[in-house]
């Protein structure tokens, strides 16, 4: 079933252009540890979920064949084009293009919540005011007992010289811009706290995010079609662009990139490549 209400789209990406790249690119992580945050609410297949900013549907494809019924919410007409397809006609599955900060569902209608590297896409301001609208409508939507789950990244992970991304390196200037988009691991544990939510663990999500070549070739950066599926180049001028891949074909040329490569995989082997931030409403 598929509902279109209000939409709401990336603060500063096209993804109607990114997505579609994206399956080709990008993996699902953390699926292991959201199905084990769940099962903690009660039987998974019992659950109604919801992914808010589900993109093409990656993780949603997956949640469907293991609970009763999830509902996503998307701003862009490719994810939901991508999701449609991937999903077929489960009857468990209802799309709704829509806006994650105004929620068309009614209060305590699912069991779980769950976003997959979407926070970064709703604040400019670097007060995070759409911060705390997802947080209050999160909490207006999810039954007592329910579980938030935030797929996110800490700013460790994304610095661009000693953070898990290898490619930030050569880039360092779009990070430090990217990086201000996250909220701060410590201020959205502050903001679940300040309305209520009880039980904030972290946890550190397994998988990839990102295909294999990435972590063995680092030529891949150089393809328009990894450049178009990672948010990254969306802050990137023609020319930062450009120079970036000056960069890192210079570091292919003379072997320093894979230097850089080894210490990100040290990084990831210490943090992860993101971070579960997980929360519940008293029951």
């Amino acid at each position: 079933m598929i509902e279109e209400p209000g939409k709401n789209e990336s603060a500063y990406c096209d993804y109607n252009s990114v997505f579609v790249d994206y399956d080709r690119l990008r993996r699902p992580n953390g699926i292991d540890e959201l199905l084990d945050i769940f099962s903690k609410i009660g039987p998974v297949d019992k659950l109604t979920v919801l992914e808010g900013g589900f993109g093409t549907g990656a993780y949603l494809n997956i949640l469907r064949k293991h609970v009763k019924a999830i509902h996503g919410v998307e701003g862009s007409e490719q994810g939901l084009a991508a999701t449609r397809k991937k999903a077929g006609h489960a009857e468990n599955v209802h799309l709704n293009r829509g806006n994650i900060l105004d929620l068309s569902f009614p209060d305590n209608f699912f069991d779980g919540y769950m976003v997959n590297q979407v926070l970064h896409h709703l604040d400019t301001d670097p007060a995070f005011p759409n911060l705390t609208r997802f947080l209050k409508e999160a909490k207006r939507v999810l039954k007592s007992g329910g579980s938030l789950v935030i797929n996110t990244c800490s700013q460790a992970h994304l610095d661009p010289f000693d953070g898990v991304y290898w490619s930030y390196a050569y880039m360092a200037s779009a990070a430090h811009r990217i990086a201000a988009k996250y909220a701060p691991i410590e201020t959205l544990v502050e903001r679940l706290m300040d309305l209520g939510f009880t039980d904030i663990r972290q946890t550190i999500p397994s998988g990839r995010l990102f295909e294999d070549r990435y972590y063995s070739d680092p030529s891949l950066v150089l393809e328009p079609e990894f450049q178009n599926g990672d948010s990254i180049f969306c802050i990137c001028s023609p020319e930062e662009i450009r120079t970036t891949c000056e960069r890192i074909k210079t570091a292919i040329s003379d072997q320093s990139v894979y230097r850089q490569m080894e210490l990100s995989k040290r990084k990831t082997a210490e943090i992860g490549e993101a971070v579960m931030v997980s929360a519940r409403i008293s029951a």
